[in-house]
């Protein structure tokens, strides 16, 4: 996803801000610590739909979705929208951009974003099955649905989709499914939601950072991987205090990566060797 996000085209930001997903420029997330996906893959249970942590239970919900990557939660679900019939021009035009490889993953779709520049519904497309699989879901081949192509049309008003919903549902999903196959194996679901909110939900003192809404504005790869670094260190991954609810209202102090909607921070500058 972050590669896609980097260097749009003012028309292509525009198209973002015009569909609600314009907190997605220059997203700053490049990957995600492996401690800590498989330790919140682990303690997410689908049935109570909670993350269980030693200090307490956070509950996951639409809203708590919303907070962490500020996608619209409108009155539609993607899955009511009516389809496309399967003859429509359009799917054969938007898969006619895959004819050079054997599966549409989500590189795939972003190095066609990289290498294009029209802000056209083919590009609408392109990033919202870009989000629906790194956001969401994809098959156990890395494999994008076409769940977007199918249902979202030219006319609908993408910000009026409950896309908070969709990440819900592929949750549920995603967990049963790592379930089956068993750790070890690659998690296929929501890694970035449920590491943004362990992040946000818990107060380590030694690492302090500036919560914002949507946390995504938050952090960046390099300031988690120092806070789980510490954590794993001074063995209190997962045992720590939560914070009180969010108040925009409440000063702060600690590091803040977030400047502005399309600004972020330089990331934290790598670890300088110890000398003796």
């Amino acid at each position: 996803m972050s590669d896609a996000m980097v260097g749009l085209t003012e028309m292509r930001k525009k198209c973002l801000k015009d569909i609600g997903f314009e907190r997605f420029i220059n997203f700053s997330i490049t990957e995600l610590p492996g401690a800590l996906l498989y330790y919140v893959v682990d303690k997410f249970h689908p049935t109570s739909m909670e993350l269980r942590l030693e200090k307490g239970s956070i509950k996951i919900t639409k809203q708590r979705i919303h907070d962490m990557i500020g996608v619209p939660m409108g009155k539609m679900k993607l899955k009511d929208l009516e389809q496309r019939d399967p003859d429509d021009p359009f799917i054969a035009e938007w898969e006619s951009q895959y004819s050079n490889v054997t599966k549409i993953t989500p590189a795939a779709i972003s190095t066609e974003i990289t290498s294009t520049f029209d802000a056209d519904f083919i590009f609408t497309i392109n990033f919202l099955t870009l989000f629906a699989s790194t956001m969401g879901t994809v098959d156990n081949g890395a494999k994008v649905f076409p769940t977007v192509l199918k249902h979202v049309k030219e006319n609908d008003v993408i910000s009026d989709i409950d896309w908070c919903r969709y990440i819900l549902e592929c949750l549920r999903t995603s967990r049963h499914n790592w379930e089956k196959v068993k750790k070890g194996d690659f998690y296929y679901g929501p890694a970035t939601f449920l590491c943004l909110l362990y992040l946000d939900s818990t107060n380590f003192p030694q690492f302090q950072v500036m919560r914002h809404r949507p946390a995504m504005r938050t952090w960046n790869t390099q300031a988690m991987r120092k806070r789980i670094g510490m954590e794993i260190k001074e063995n209190c991954l997962g045992k720590l205090e939560h914070h009180e609810k969010f108040d925009p209202e409440e000063e702060q102090t600690g590091l803040n990566f977030y400047k502005g909607m399309d600004v972020y921070n330089e990331p934290l500058p790598p670890k300088r060797p110890e000398t003796k």
